[in-house]
């Protein structure tokens, strides 16, 4: 019997009730990173082991593989195919010469509708209405599965199992949504030698506390439940770092949770290059600007990429679902080209 984490890195190949795929052609294989035996009334189990599942295109023309890490609730076949029919990016990217290793409705898919935060309003590109009853809505939230409760623990199990990944396949893009993006810091802070770029979706945030639906203090660590490397150091594990509000000077913009001066540096995560990507009627557009000013205050190279502002409309919490995913997967290519070279 074996107990597997359920944030995984996981590609599966779906087959969705609706129009059929034409994939770029690949190679396909699996296996498995981490885990951990222990003991229990029932015998000796195995847990916390990630399941990966890699994708080589037939000519591999990018130096560095990509891997693809989801969100809590959702599972790695949001990176394949997309509830309409559509391709997803996995097939963007092994198109492009990338080797892929591949790990609700009021956010996510009808969010115009709900209008809880001022950007929703913006929202044009989920197919059809994003409400259940509807093919393509029903289609996408059937792939939602169950999650870690504990943040603290879910963050500690993926830190070790992506680091374990990272000895495995080498240097690698990671490319985080989400609850995955606490992952992408702690794994980066873990492995910076190894990440060759980070790119984050829509990452959880703002730094320290919860915001436009709850407003809990939950990651004391700023990015992260779980330590991370700064200097100088802190002394104190449950109030690692003193903080002072920034009031926003923007409309529609929350004031952001920053480090007090001065500073202390994120040692590890400022050898890796980030690019943090917000939706521009996705609920991050009103604080994703706190986790970018959060990063550069603590020495980290850090680009905010906002696709309203570069011409790209109408985009979600789920852009990668959304009609024109592949547009947006040109921009994050292009600044891989930009950053690491062709």
């Amino acid at each position: 019997m074996h107990t597997i984490t359920n944030s995984l890195i996981l590609i599966l190949f779906a087959s969705f009730t609706l129009a059929a795929v034409n994939e770029t052609q690949h190679a396909r294989s699996y296996f498995f990173v981490g885990g951990e035996y222990v003991e229990t009334t029932a015998g000796t189990l195995i847990q916390n082991q990630m399941y990966v599942e890699r994708l080589s295109p037939a000519h591999i023309s990018r130096p560095y593989p990509i891997i693809l890490m989801h969100c809590a609730g959702q599972d790695g076949t949001n990176f394949l195919n997309k509830p309409d029919g559509g391709r997803g990016w996995a097939s963007w990217f092994l198109e492009a010469g990338y080797e892929v290793y591949v790990t609700i409705s009021s956010r996510f898919t009808a969010v115009q509708t709900f209008n809880l935060w001022p950007q929703a309003k913006l929202h044009t590109q989920w197919p059809g209405s994003g409400m259940p009853g509807d093919l393509i809505f029903d289609a996408y939230y059937q792939s939602v599965v169950q999650g870690i409760a504990n943040a603290t623990e879910h963050e500690r199990i993926m830190q070790k199992a992506g680091s374990a990944l990272l000895d495995k396949i080498g240097p690698s893009i990671l490319v985080t949504h989400s609850q995955g993006g606490v992952h992408g810091w702690s794994i980066a802070d873990a492995q910076p030698d190894k990440i060759k770029a980070l790119i984050q979706i829509d990452p959880r945030g703002p730094p320290f506390q919860e915001a436009v639906f709850p407003t809990d203090f939950s990651r004391p660590w700023a990015l992260t439940s779980i330590p991370l490397t700064f200097s100088p150091a802190p002394t104190n594990a449950s109030a690692p770092l003193a903080t002072q509000v920034v009031a926003s000077t923007t409309a529609n913009l929350t004031a952001c949770v920053m480090q007090a001066e001065p500073a202390r540096k994120l040692l590890h995560i400022a050898k890796v290059p980030v690019l943090v990507e917000t939706g521009e009627a996705s609920y991050h557009a009103v604080y994703d600007h706190c986790t970018v000013r959060f990063l550069k205050q603590a020495g980290v190279e850090v680009e905010h990429l906002e696709l309203g502002k570069v011409g790209i409309h109408g985009n979600g919490h789920m852009q990668f679902l959304e009609r024109n995913s592949d547009e947006i997967a040109a921009k994050l290519h292009d600044w891989i080209v930009k950053t690491l070279g062709d």
